[in-house]
């Protein structure tokens, strides 16, 4: 399956629309892709892209056009294994054939890594056994007598787990390393968007403290945000926080929630993320369940096998439109969700938002944000 670069030349009607003002603008919203070696690439492009030729907001008869599409985002897992360079590669041309197809350059894909992506052959090779005591870091094995024996963690070598993701993803994409360091992963790439309006993604490693011992830490860099945000100007510009893992704010501990209590008091409008595909929940996945402030939004799985879905759990992506407003620091956001049961199928609406006081479902979620 070829994919040819699209024709720039715009007509004198595209031309008169890129002079007046521009009040809407959309992001295409994709995760946990999950490449393997057998999974073809090519194929899950052209069915992604043919259904987004689908996608009406408001009226079927005023369909997307590719040409729109102003940023995609990936919130992580894009291979199954992170130690699988040949998967990462696939990944990447799966994101380099969206690019050229939807004339969305480089600099306006933003990606965030997610647990699958670190090495496990990285952060295992780190562990050396030794005897004595033990640093936090350090994993205890056994104690034989008095002896207390522990896996000691070279944490320079531990940090290299993101290597395969920064050599074939984001150094393709930007230019320059992943930063090992996670008080240095977050990213901010900042862009024109609608009419007097930019748009800011603040981009998350929320798995910088995962490896084979500990598989369900989640790391939101609460004080990196603050940081970042505070160096922007805080007028007119639209904030996204982009994250692989959901902040928890129902039962969550640690730094979850005063993660969303920045997002909130720092002005951000939405939250993206991925990795629910195990067990469906509306309070990440539906944007309907709405803040007034701030809204989060879950892009479920793009491409992952039978095996990473329970049964009637699809896989799940998002086209966000943002819309300007007449009413100061306020948004439109509209939300439509597709769906597949299974790799390879073709996408269809996917009916999970309540209109009419619950009285219809729909594929499409608005509101003022």
């Amino acid at each position: 399956m070829d994919y040819k670069l699209k024709e720039k030349v715009k007509t004198p009607l595209q031309k008169k629309i890129s002079r007046e003002a521009k009040r809407e603008g959309i992001i295409l919203d994709l995760s946990d892709l999950h490449y393997i070696l057998d999974l073809d690439e090519k194929n899950e492009a052209y069915l992604l892209i043919i259904d987004l030729k689908k996608v009406y907001f408001d009226n079927p008869e005023n369909s997307l056009n590719l040409n729109d599409i102003d940023y995609i985002v990936f919130s992580g897992d894009f291979v199954e294994g992170g130690n699988s360079e040949a998967s990462f590669e696939k990944a990447f041309h799966f994101i380099d054939i969206l690019s050229k197809q939807l004339n969305v350059p480089y600099k306006n894909i933003i990606i965030v890594p997610g647990n699958h992506d670190l090495s496990w052959n990285i952060t295992m090779s780190s562990y050396h056994l030794a005897i004595g005591t033990p640093r936090p870091k350090d994993k205890v094995v056994t104690n034989i007598g008095t002896d207390l024996f522990y896996l000691r963690r070279d944490s320079k070598e531990w940090y290299k787990k993101f290597t395969n993701y920064s050599k074939y993803l984001y150094e393709r994409l930007y230019k320059v390393p992943f930063p090992e360091n996670p008080k240095e992963q977050l990213k901010v790439i900042l862009g024109d968007f609608i009419d007097n309006k930019k748009l800011a993604f603040f981009m998350l490693n929320t798995s910088a403290q995962i490896d084979h011992f500990h598989r369900k830490i989640t790391y939101f860099d609460t004080e990196g945000l603050i940081k970042a945000s505070r160096q922007l100007p805080q007028n007119n510009v639209i904030k996204i926080a982009v994250g692989h893992h959901p902040v928890n704010i129902i039962s969550g501990y640690d730094n979850n929630i005063p993660f969303a209590n920045v997002l909130q008091n720092e002005n951000f409008k939405i939250y993206l993320h991925g990795h629910v595909h195990r067990s469906i929940s509306l309070d990440y996945l539906n944007p309907q369940n709405i803040n007034p402030n701030m809204i989060m939004i879950g892009a479920g799985a793009l491409s992952v096998g039978k095996n990473g879905l329970w049964p009637g759990v699809p896989g799940r992506y998002n086209i966000i439109k943002i819309s300007k407003t007449d009413i100061p620091n306020k948004i439109i956001v509209s939300v439509n969700t597709r769906q597949r049961e299974y790799i390879g199928n073709y996408w269809q609406p996917a009916y999970i938002y309540y209109e009419d006081n619950g009285k219809r479902l729909t594929n499409v979620w608005s509101n003022i944000i």
